[in-house]
């Protein structure tokens, strides 16, 4: 859908507008899932380590690990932040807008 509506000749500007926040939302939505797998398979690993009593709880390494999952956690949120900051949007533009008498765009 993304590609259709983003790519293809036809699609007129306001079109591509309206669908550009679900696009957002459908990247984001995306981003999110890979970050918590992310983070979920650095715990994993960490507990099976721990469990298996290869790396102790308040070693180096568990406060790499640690420190990375806190890290991937904060650019997460800053993408997201980055992603949805209000000066990324733009109000949907009318037909008025799009197409003026010299059929130029406005914008």
């Amino acid at each position: 859908m993304g590609f259709v509506s983003f790519w293809h000749k036809g699609e007129v500007r306001i079109s591509r507008m309206r669908v550009l926040p679900w696009h957002v939302f459908l990247g984001l939505y995306t981003y999110g899932l890979a970050i918590i797998t992310a983070e979920t398979g650095i715990l994993e690993k960490l507990t099976f380590l721990q469990t298996n009593g290869v790396v102790l709880k308040r070693c180096s390494e568990a406060m790499i690990v640690n420190g990375l999952g806190l890290w991937l956690a904060m650019l997460c949120g800053v993408v997201i932040l980055t992603a949805v900051s209000p000066k990324h949007y733009q109000s949907i533009p009318t037909t008025k807008d799009v197409y003026s008498d010299s059929k130029c765009l406005t914008s």
